[in-house]
């Protein structure tokens, strides 16, 4: 298993790696749509999305559906998660790039990975998101985590390891949240 490629990397690839997942009480599709559905990212914040508010994909002109290789830009990425866009920190407010490396709706697994400035040996990141029908069937369950490398990864864990956990767990629950008050 490498980066980037259609299977996660190992996690003993990693300098350190985030994980969250949320259980819920709604069809996977159902799920799957919302995940994917990023014009609707504004409207989590009432149901608490504090992580991150808005996913456009750069080049995507014709609004067609989302496909492996588009460019993502997420902002604005709130380490940590909040709900206060007044009282946000400048380096506490963030925006990123992203390249889709992975998208696969029968199994319902998208990934993405950093598509920055900076060689992979300096920072690599790559984010696994998947929806999955647990056992006996009832509901589905939601599962992201995101796997870091490269020297300026020590550098990521140091100052924002802790609010990037925060993070990808309000992910879980506002997707969660989402799913279940439709």
């Amino acid at each position: 298993m490498s980066w980037g490629t259609s299977t996660p990397p190992p996690l003993s690839s990693a300098v350190f790696a985030v994980s969250g997942s949320a259980t819920i009480s709604a069809p996977p599709e159902k799920a799957w749509e919302a995940l994917l559905d990023f014009d609707s990212y504004k409207q989590w914040q009432v149901i608490k999305n504090p992580f991150v508010r808005s996913q456009t994909i750069t080049n995507n002109p014709t609004s067609s559906p989302l496909i492996a290789g588009h460019i993502i830009k997420m902002n604005p990425v709130h380490l940590p998660p909040s709900m206060d866009d007044d009282n946000v920190g400048f380096l506490q407010k963030n925006s990123t790039l992203v390249r889709v490396t992975v998208l696969d709706h029968e199994n319902h697994r998208v990934a993405w990975r950093t598509a920055n400035l900076l060689p992979r040996w300096l920072l690599d990141a790559e984010r696994w998101q998947m929806i999955t029908v647990p056992e006996g069937g009832e509901g589905c369950k939601y599962e992201s985590y995101e796997v870091f490398r490269g020297i300026l990864a020590y550098v990521v864990r140091w100052f924002v390891g802790k609010e990037l956990k925060l993070g990808v767990d309000a992910m879980a629950k506002g997707l969660k949240e989402r799913v279940e008050r439709d």
